[in-house]
């Protein structure tokens, strides 16, 4: 059970990028996509802390839908049966309506 992500760490229930044909087949995410994803935060840490020991509040909370790159830290995490992707809010590029 997860109590608490620390730094600036999130993790983010990412949006299926397969697509259904109309016979049911499954057509998986392409290389084409660049790595850009959209999801939604499911837990966020408190912030990143300065060499002043001051942390910096994070610009993005639980429940937000973002538009992320996938860089090569994100890892995929399974946290009570569900998978995330761990990724740092300098990933994230922009905060969605």
């Amino acid at each position: 059970m997860l109590k608490k992500l620390l730094n600036d760490n999130l993790l983010v229930e990412v949006d299926s990028k397969e697509q259904q044909t109309s016979s049911g087949l499954f057509i998986p995410e392409t290389s084409s996509d660049k790595n850009i994803l959209t999801g939604i935060v499911a837990f966020a840490g408190n912030g990143k802390t300065n060499d002043k020991g001051e942390v910096k509040p994070m610009q993005v909370k639980a429940q937000d839908r973002i538009m992320f790159e996938k860089s090569y830290g994100a890892q995929e995490i399974k946290v009570d049966g569900k998978e995330y992707l761990k990724i740092s809010e300098a990933d994230v590029i922009a905060i969605l309506e």
